[in-house]
């Protein structure tokens, strides 16, 4: 047996390296894709609906793959899913319209659905005894390549044309697959299904209802923004790729990234569960302040400020669903939460270039600070 001190030091720092290259490759086309499908010929509705083809199949696997895994083990499905994950940013160089985009676009999603409830499981099972402190080691890797990522790839398009983006995020998956390679069983093959008393069932059954109709909510929101943030920053303020890429950094990444060490360590002191519903109380009228900023600087500020509230409680969140779920349905249970989660933010994509058409380009993210303050009211019935 593997002892615990050994597992933390290798597993939970590859895995976090996967978070940080993973998230990096995502970033990298993050402040380029929405402006890359508008140069293809799509409509505001049709950018979301490229989005939300990609979050459809990522929501449609998530529960298969974290079954599976629990099942099977973790290692090689979370490998297939970082294999596959390599082909669609250079498939989307060489298309030629916005439908081309789609086949691809859902591919992607399949990467995502194999392996991202996967990634999440490896975190709780290498880490039993700090598991808000590991989730923050995880997040915070991942964000440090939400924040790298979106200025390399403004960067890099600015200086070699929008398509080396693309290449940039395609060598970011190929590194992600290597490492995934390297991750070590976490998870047993041989698990203990016998059933549990009915007490017990209706205590896991509170924990999933009350994570998935969390993760809809807040999904919706999630997806409504990705799709139009650009969009609205590059119309209001008409900054280039770089100045772009700077403001997701800054905005979005960064915050997020520097709360998550102290988010884990807060997390592992008090009520787990209190300190989400605070910082979604919060953070959310931040939203509200974007569509209202008359600079650069303002903008920033509320996405800033909004960002770092709100992502203190992310290591809550994860080890609160962990703690109050047993080992051997950690995969399920991952698996479910980041299908409501996919759903909400497919629902969210769709709905992005509709609401903005119809609407105003302020209006979603109202929609949003009206989202995330409803989404803390399920946590009430938790304990923790």
């Amino acid at each position: 047996m593997v002892p615990v001190k050994a597992t933390w030091n290798r597993d939970i720092a590859i895995i976090t390296g996967i978070f940080a290259t993973t998230s990096a490759a995502a970033g990298v086309l993050s402040p380029v894709w929405p402006i890359y499908i508008i140069d293809l010929g799509a409509t505001m509705t049709e950018l979301g609906l490229v989005f939300a083809a990609s979050n459809i199949a990522a929501a449609f696997l998530q529960i298969p793959s974290g079954w599976l895994s629990d099942r099977f083990g973790r290692r090689k499905l979370h490998a297939i899913g970082a294999s596959i994950g390599v082909l669609p940013p250079i498939m989307y160089m060489f298309t030629g319209n916005w439908i081309g985009l789609v086949p691809w676009s859902l591919l992607a999603g399949i990467a995502t659905g194999l392996s991202g409830s996967i990634r999440w499981t490896i975190v709780a099972d290498a880490s039993p005894d700090r598991m808000a402190s590991a989730y923050g080691w995880a997040i915070s890797g991942m964000l440090f390549g939400m924040t790298l990522g979106p200025f390399l790839g403004g960067f890099v398009a600015d200086a070699f044309g929008i398509k080396s983006a693309f290449l940039a995020s395609f060598l970011l998956y190929a590194l992600t697959f290597l490492l995934a390679v390297l991750i070590r069983e976490t998870g047993s093959k041989q698990r203990d299904f016998s059933t549990s008393p009915s007490g017990y069932q209706r205590a896991l059954l509170k924990v999933i209802a009350v994570f998935s109709v969390v993760n809809v909510v807040q999904g919706i929101g999630f997806g409504l923004l990705p799709p139009l943030l650009p969009i609205f920053i590059t119309t209001r303020f008409n900054v280039d790729f770089t100045q772009l890429g700077i403001v997701y950094a800054l905005g979005t990444g960064l915050p997020a990234a520097i709360v998550q060490l102290p988010g884990g360590k807060i997390a592992e002191r008090y009520s787990k569960r209190n300190l989400i519903i605070l910082t979604l109380v919060l953070s959310s009228p931040f939203n509200a302040l974007v569509p209202l900023s008359w600079n650069l600087v303002v903008l920033l500020l509320s996405l800033f400020l909004g960002g770092a509230i709100m992502n203190v409680a992310w290591p809550a969140y994860q080890s609160l669903m962990m703690e109050l779920t047993p080992r051997e349905r950690r995969g399920l249970v991952n698996g479910i939460s980041a299908t409501t989660m996919w759903v909400g933010m497919a629902l969210g994509s769709a709905l992005s270039g509709p609401i903005w058409e119809g609407l105003g380009s302020g209006f979603p993210f109202y929609l949003v600070t009206v989202l995330f303050l409803v989404s803390a009211i399920p946590f009430a019935f938790l304990e923790g």
